[in-house]
């Protein structure tokens, strides 16, 4: 049996206006939920986030390496997740992702990584993913201990919308802060 090209792009057009009419109702739920999520949350946008202490850089003939201890911190001050090593680079950057929701902003660490120049440009080397560190089991535990499972289910939600899992645009809702390292003092959180 042969099948006709005419018949293939007729199934074509058929399914093309389908599927963007499921990616939009699947769009519309997750913007609704994490909507809901945010009404539902408190502001948290004046909380410290993390605390960078860099130890300094080392040069090899394998490439140069900077080594420090970034600390995640939750809503009550304390240190939920530590990552001490060394980046490929002469200098570090901390990617954020900052979402503004209902008139409430959130701030989600999103990747560490190195650079060879001051001020370089958006090409990196290997990153480190953040999210892993605070979103577990369907909970973002940056909220820390005195936080209900709801509370944090509900920021799970907007971490997840911000950190780019839930697959819908983005546009207006979320900007990337990249904040440069290289001004840092070595020793001093």
């Amino acid at each position: 049996m042969k099948i006709s090209r005419a018949y293939v792009i007729q199934k074509i057009k058929f399914l093309i206006p389908v599927l963007a009419v499921f990616y939009i109702i699947y769009s519309g739920f997750i913007y609704s939920i994490v909507y809901t999520s945010a009404k539902k949350l408190p502001c948290l946008d004046d909380k410290e986030v993390m605390r960078i202490k860099l130890f300094g850089s080392s040069i090899s003939e394998d490439g140069n390496t900077v080594s420090a201890v970034f600390s995640i911190i939750d809503t009550n001050g304390n240190e939920m997740a530590v990552i001490e090593r060394s980046w490929n680079g002469n200098y570090l950057t901390i990617d954020f992702y900052k979402t503004n929701i209902s008139g409430k902003n959130f701030f989600f660490p999103s990747a560490i990584y190195g650079k060879e120049e001051m001020l370089a440009g958006p090409r990196r080397t290997r990153q480190t993913s953040l999210s892993r560190y605070y979103d577990e089991n369907k909970e973002c535990l940056l909220l820390g201990f005195g936080s209900t499972k709801k509370q944090r289910q509900l920021l799970y939600n907007i971490s997840s919308f911000s950190n780019g899992h839930f697959k819908v645009l983005r546009i207006g809702r979320v900007k990337k802060i990249s904040t440069d390292l290289s001004f840092c003092q070595t020793g001093i959180y």
